[in-house]
């Protein structure tokens, strides 16, 4: 699907798509009396294993949000929607997290020693290896490594920071569930799942196989390929689109494309450069779409214009992140 507007864009998916408008916007005022009675602003959690008690899970490692710092909005949103004792943000610098976090908002940061989150699960003795010690992508791998540990060790949502939610029901399922990024059509069966989103209970067993082939099979060279390439073949070898799917992972809910990622990569950048108009109202409140997957990879050389689709998402579902950064986020540059 080509970007040729927000309008046009709506007209083309409301053929499939019979949408009730819940409007979960929160004002300013509201959103920090939802802060009140929790942890004292910039009090992180100090810790050095992954365990939690939070629903959702966010990964801050090797300075992410700090050159990026519109990546905070994901976390800000789940606090909203949630609380903040449900979000937690794994982060390997507790100072550089703090220092970048709004000193508005209850800090969610929570320090973790890579190799004690990972002690117990098949991934410990990897994290020695000679393999991830001559990776090309040896932190996204860290990365896509630390979400597994901690998703099977506690259990909960994990969701990469360029995931901005804009509904509570992104967070209430209870299957074990993974998110659908493209047609296998268009993007092959080694692509068309994703792992930015991840929804598992704990001790899942796939969550195991996940790792355990993620080890056997990995590689360190090819982008990708120990994260939603891993996740789309397992699924596929396993024969979970089936009903003997291997380690019940025929039970796994596949989230449909537009729960997550209504635009695709490449257009992302223009329909959220857009000026919002008559149909922002039908994209943001439509209960089919519970977030927007921004794709951070494609904003590094593009910049979000005032006013923008994507500024209003942001003043709505964290309004203090986009106050905070307004100087730095914004830009008069149109793309």
């Amino acid at each position: 699907m080509k970007a040729l507007g927000l309008a046009a864009w709506w007209l083309a998916v409301t053929i499939c798509w019979s949408a009730h408008a819940v409007a979960l916007h929160f004002p300013l005022s509201h959103h920090l009396d939802q802060h009140s009675h929790s942890r004292h602003p910039q009090e992180a959690i100090a810790d050095q294993d992954c365990a939690f008690d939070s629903k959702v899970i966010f990964t801050d490692v090797f300075g992410s949000s700090n050159k990026s710092p519109w990546l905070l909005c994901a976390i800000e949103s789940s606090m909203t929607k949630l609380g903040n004792n449900s979000v937690t943000v794994l982060t390997d610098n507790l100072d550089d997290f703090a220092e970048n976090w709004p000193s508005q908002l209850p800090n969610p940061g929570r320090v973790v020693s890579v190799s004690k989150c990972l002690e117990g699960t098949p991934l410990r003795g990897w994290l020695d290896s000679p393999e991830l010690a001559a990776s090309r992508y040896r932190q996204q791998n860290i990365a896509n490594a630390l979400r597994l540990a901690a998703l099977y060790k506690s259990g909960g949502v994990y969701l990469d920071l360029d995931i901005i939610p804009l509904h509570k029901e992104l967070f209430e399922s209870d299957l074990a569930s993974i998110s659908q990024q493209c047609e296998e059509s268009e993007c092959g069966n080694a692509f068309f799942l994703n792992n930015a989103y991840l929804s598992f209970p704990a001790k899942d067993r796939f969550l195991h196989k996940l790792m355990e082939t993620f080890v056997a099979e990995y590689q360190g060279s090819i982008w990708g390929f120990n994260g939603p390439r891993l996740v789309s073949s397992l699924y596929k070898r396993l024969l979970c689109d089936g009903p003997a799917g291997l380690f019940d992972c025929h039970k796994l809910k596949i989230l449909p494309i537009e729960r997550l990622a209504p635009f695709d990569w490449d257009e992302i950048v223009p329909v959220l450069s857009s000026q919002p108009d008559e149909s922002y109202s039908l994209l943001v409140d439509n209960p089919h779409i519970l977030a927007i997957h921004a794709y951070h990879n494609v904003w590094k050389t593009s910049c979000i214009p005032p006013n923008s689709v994507f500024h209003h998402i942001m003043s709505d579902h964290c309004p203090i992140v986009s106050s905070t950064f307004e100087d730095s986020i914004y830009c008069e540059q149109q793309v």
